[in-house]
């Protein structure tokens, strides 16, 4: 499960990106990709359950994709929409490693996603 802190406001979709490896979060292709409303947005939080993932690594990143493009949007090469990670507030002008935000799935697992808007 997951849950996510810090959401500004109830515009566009929650995109969860879930990745297995460094490799395919450099190439941004993730393993599996959810889309969800922000219609039950509460006190800047909401919960997603992510079911029928097998045991294994796993790193979560998140985009707070508030016109439902499908993407981050950029202005002066900054972040327009927010972003997180799954167990991990990135704080750095770079982008993060796998390492920074993987875990380990053996049984049920929750993570506490914190969106980051610049």
């Amino acid at each position: 499960s997951i849950e996510v802190t810090n959401i500004r406001n109830t515009k566009g979709i929650m995109q969860f990106q879930v990745y297995r490896n460094q490799y395919s979060f450099s190439k941004e292709t993730p393993y599996k990709l959810y889309r969800v409303s922000k219609k039950d947005l509460s006190n800047k939080t909401m919960s997603y359950e992510i079911k029928g993932l097998k045991p294994g690594t796993y790193g979560i990143a998140l985009l707070d994709d508030e016109n439902s493009n499908k993407e981050m949007d950029y202005g002066w090469m900054m972040p327009e929409e927010g972003f997180g990670f799954s167990d991990y507030y990135h704080t750095s002008w770079s982008r993060p490693v796998f390492d920074d935000f993987k875990f380990e799935l053996n049984k049920d697992k929750s993570v506490t996603m914190k969106v980051r808007y610049v």
